[in-house]
């Protein structure tokens, strides 16, 4: 065997050596960041099953829009350093959920969690977040700039549009659908009706 051709069989041996390496890193690559994503969106779940948070996200959606109401409420939005121990703990609670967004907002917009994954899971509850913030974001604004969860309100602009492409789900096609019939609906709504009246 010539010294030449020695040499090639080395050289393409070294070839599959690297080549099987890089495809190992890869794939060692494509699983690390799998299992990032799961602890990402595991931990997003977990900060929004917080007693604060939950407390908070009852505040925003059941209590806010009558604090919006009051003038003074109002005041001390707009004005940190205003803010009495009437209302700082409401303002807080209503900061609790609009950081939240903005936080996941933040990791939508660098690709830190799959924006696929999160808006699947996530893109109502951003909607209604959003939503409901509205009034105190246009506050906040006023007074502080157009950087006020600025990450929010993008999170919430791919949720709006994540669920326009979606509107009837994102149910796998093809897949059988289990029937899940509603035997109290003709009660919830005789109920419903006497709440109007």
């Amino acid at each position: 065997m010539n010294l030449e051709l020695l040499n090639t069989l080395a050289t393409l041996g070294t070839l599959f050596v690297i080549t099987g390496t890089a495809i190992a890193a890869i794939y060692q690559l494509r699983q690390m960041r799998g299992a990032n994503q799961i602890t990402a969106l595991t931990e997003i779940r977990a900060s929004q099953e917080t007693p604060q948070f939950v407390r908070a996200t009852h505040f925003v959606y059941s209590e806010l829009p009558a604090k919006m109401q009051d003038p003074a409420f109002r005041y001390q939005v707009a004005n940190r350093t205003a803010r009495t121990a009437e209302f700082n703990g409401m303002i807080s609670d209503a900061e609790i959920v609009g950081n939240s967004y903005e936080n996941i907002g933040v990791l939508a917009k660098t690709g830190l969690v799959d924006r696929q994954h999160l808006l699947d899971i996530h893109s109502q509850l951003v909607i209604d977040a959003w939503s409901a913030l509205g009034d105190m974001t246009a506050i906040l604004r006023a007074h502080y700039g157009s950087a006020i969860w600025e990450n929010f309100e993008y999170l919430a602009v791919l949720s709006q549009d994540w669920q326009a492409a979606h509107a009837g789900g994102n149910y796998p096609p093809g897949v059988r659908r289990i029937d899940v019939p509603n035997r109290w609906q003709a009660d919830d709504e005789r109920y419903a009706a006497t709440l109007a009246t």
